[in-house]
């Protein structure tokens, strides 16, 4: 699918990343804590073993059972499979005004999603039902490679059909902002609810009143 161009500076087409702007905290930095709560070790040591999996399992190098075969015996845990699935799963907690802003984004505007995902969590958010204004859904595990990579950001223009420069794209993260700048892209980093508005009314002006209220005050 080609992309449109746009030589006004106009935003055709708002992405989203999911977890940190749709949940409060990463969903990676809420799951450490709770499996090593879980688990009965140390934070770090459960990030140790954590996070390098997870970059494999947002590629689709293995499912939701392999990886607990494998978080399990790298920390050389006895925990039931099932309660370590259900800790990992539960993790998130929702950003509710988020939502809200999704819903009231107008239909003169593509909307899209790009998220370093695990299979499991992804069905989840795509079954969502409100996520129902989300248009095009961008995984990590089903295009095989994880932002800040050029490829993964590629692979959402060619999904919304717009051009970087006509994309507001949204992350928590501060090196997948720099990386969809430094192609073209509007970034905009949700680092507090208070700076999130204030950038979002910057540079859509028109869709202010979907970030007023105290959700996006502190």
């Amino acid at each position: 699918m080609s992309t449109t161009s746009v030589d006004d500076g106009r935003i055709e087409a708002i992405a989203f990343d999911w977890g940190g702007v749709f949940t409060e905290g990463t969903f990676d930095g809420r799951a450490v804590v709770a499996l090593a709560d879980l688990v009965g070790l140390a934070e770090t040591t459960v990030a140790e073993s954590y996070y390098p999996l997870m970059k494999d399992f947002e590629v689709g190098a293995f499912d939701l059972g392999e990886f607990t075969r494998r978080l399990q015996a790298e920390l050389a845990s006895d925990v039931d499979p099932a309660e370590l699935q259900a800790t990992f799963l539960g993790a998130a907690r929702e950003r509710p005004a988020m939502y809200a802003v999704l819903a009231g984004i107008p239909a003169t505007y593509t909307v899209g999603m790009l998220s370093n995902n695990v299979p499991t969590l992804c069905d989840r958010v795509r079954s969502d039902p409100r996520m129902a204004r989300v248009e095009r859904f961008v995984f990590s595990n089903e295009i095989g490679v994880r932002k800040p990579d050029p490829a993964a950001f590629a692979a959402l223009s060619e999904a919304l059909g717009v051009a970087p420069e006509a994309t507001l794209f949204i992350d928590d993260n501060a090196d997948n902002i720099a990386a969809c700048r430094a192609l073209g892209f509007e970034g905009l980093l949700l680092d507090s609810a208070a700076g999130f508005a204030r950038s979002w009314r910057a540079i859509l002006p028109e869709l202010g009143e979907l970030v007023d209220g105290p959700d996006w005050a502190r």
